[in-house]
C-alpha cells in the first residue's frame, strides 16, 4: 500500500475508521484532507554541494560520547534556558523568537516561568513540559508558551489537550469575564516520525479550511520532528534550521561547525558541558538517553533498509482486517463488536 495515498484501503474500514498506514510494524493514522493545506511556513533551501555535506569532522565516531549534553535533556534545557537567569533568559528568547517568527505578530521581550505544571488528569505535577511560560511581547501584548518533549501516543491529541488546558487554566471567576485569552503556542520536540514527508518542521494554529486564514490565535503549534533534521548546515541557513540542528546534533558533535559558531549558539555550550556533571549525574544521562533514542533508531533503521517487507507488513496487515470484517459481518456482528475485536475501543473515531 502506497502511504502517500489519502483514499482509505476499503468503504467498510471507512465506515470503520479503519484506514491505516504502516510505517514497519507501526500504524501510522490516515488524516484525510478534504480540504486546500494551508501555506507552509518552511523557507526554500539551495540543494548542499558535496563540501557542505562532508560534516564527519564535527562529530564523533560511533560508540564515542562527545563532549556535550543532549539540549533536550530536562536538566541541560531548564539551566540552558531558564528565564529566571540573565544567560538562560537571553538564550530562550532567541529560541523563542526564532522558532514562532512568522507566527506570533510581534517579538518576544520577556519571558517569566509559570509555577505550576499540570499532567494528563490536570493536577498540579510534572508532565511532559519542560517549560510552561508567561511572555509579553513588543507591544506588551501577554502570550502563553509551553515547551515540551512528547511521548509518541495520540502525539496530535496530547498537543490539543495541553493548549486547552492554557487556555482554560486563564478563566477567571464569576460573570464579568469576558473569554478574552491570550494566545496560546506549544513548542513540541519529537524523538519520531509524526508527518508522512519530509519537513522536520509543522507550524499550525486554527485556520478557514477554504482559505487558510487564521480564525482565532488562541491555540498554536510548532512541532519539530527531530529524526528529518539533516545532518547539516551552513551558515546562510536559517535561525530556525540552526536550532534544529544544535537540538538534534549537540550530544554528537566534537565542536560547533562554522555555521553555528556565533554568540547565540556558542552561549549554549556551557550548559551542556558534561565535564560539569558529576559521577552520578552523568551515569543517569547516559542512561535516559540511550533508552529514548535506542529503539526508535533500530526500528527506524530497518524499516529504511527493508521497505519492500515493511510494503508487504503492511499489505498483509490491511488484508487481515477485512478479512476479519468479511466474516464478521457474514454472521451478523455489529459495527461496534467489529470495532473490538480489531483492537479499537468504542469511543475511538
Amino acid at each position: 500500500m502506497d502511504a502517500q495515498n489519502k483514499q482509505c484501503a476499503d468503504s467498510v474500514l471507512e465506515k470503520l475508521g479503519l484506514g491505516l498506514f504502516y510505517h514497519g510494524n507501526k500504524p501510522l493514522v490516515w488524516i484525510a484532507q478534504p480540504y486546500s493545506a494551508p501555506t507552509s511556513l518552511r523557507e526554500d533551501v539551495a540543494p548542499y554541494n558535496a563540501e557542505e555535506k562532508d560534516f564527519s569532522l564535527y562529530f564523533v565516531k560511533e560508540g564515542e560520547f562527545g563532549p556535550y549534553a543532549s539540549l533536550l535533556y530536562d536538566k541541560t534545557f531548564k539551566k540552558a534556558f531558564s528565564p529566571d537567569t540573565r544567560r538562560g533568559k537571553r538564550n530562550l528568547l532567541n529560541l523563542l523568537n526564532d522558532m514562532l517568527e512568522g507566527q506570533i505578530p510581534q517579538k518576544i521581550k520577556d519571558v517569566a516561568s509559570q509555577q505550576q505544571e499540570l499532567n494528563d488528569s490536570g493536577s498540579k505535577v510534572s508532565k511532559s513540559s519542560i517549560l510552561d511560560l508567561h511572555c509579553r511581547d513588543e507591544h506588551d501584548n501577554f502570550i502563553e508558551i509551553e515547551v515540551q518533549i512528547q511521548r509518541e501516543t495520540n502525539f496530535l491529541k496530547r498537543l490539543v489537550f495541553y493548549s486547552s488546558q492554557m487556555i482554560v487554566q486563564q478563566g477567571e471567576p464569576g460573570h464579568v469575564w469576558d473569554y478574552n485569552v491570550k494566545p496560546v503556542y506549544v513548542i513540541s520536540f519529537a524523538r519520531f516520525r509524526v508527518f508522512d514527508d519530509s519537513r522536520p518542521l509543522h507550524r499550525a494554529g486554527i485556520l478557514d479550511y477554504d482559505t487558510a486564514e487564521q480564525l482565532v490565535d488562541s491555540a498554536n503549534f510548532t512541532i519539530i520532528e527531530l529524526p528529518k533534521v539533516k545532518r547539516m548546515i551552513r551558515p546562510s541557513d536559517s535561525e530556525v534550521a540552526k536550532w534544529l540542528f544544535i537540538f538534534r546534533y549537540l550530544d554528537r558533535l566534537k565542536e560547533l561547525p562554522p555555521a553555528l559558531k556565533t554568540e547565540k549558539f556558542e552561549g549554549l555550550l556551557p550548559f551542556a558541558k558534561l565535564a560539569r556533571f558529576n559521577k552520578k549525574e552523568l551515569k543517569r544521562y547516559r542512561y535516559i538517553m540511550h533508552l529514548k533514542w535506542d529503539r526508535y533508531a533500530q526500528e527506524l533503521a530497518f524499516a529504511e533498509d527493508h521497505p519492500d517487507f515493511v510494503k508487504k507488513i503492511g499489505d498483509e496487515a490491511v488484508e487481515k482486517a477485512l478479512n476479519i470484517v468479511e466474516r464478521m459481518q457474514k454472521k451478523g456482528a455489529s459495527m461496534a463488536t467489529i470495532r473490538a475485536s480489531l483492537g479499537f475501543s468504542n469511543n475511538s473515531k
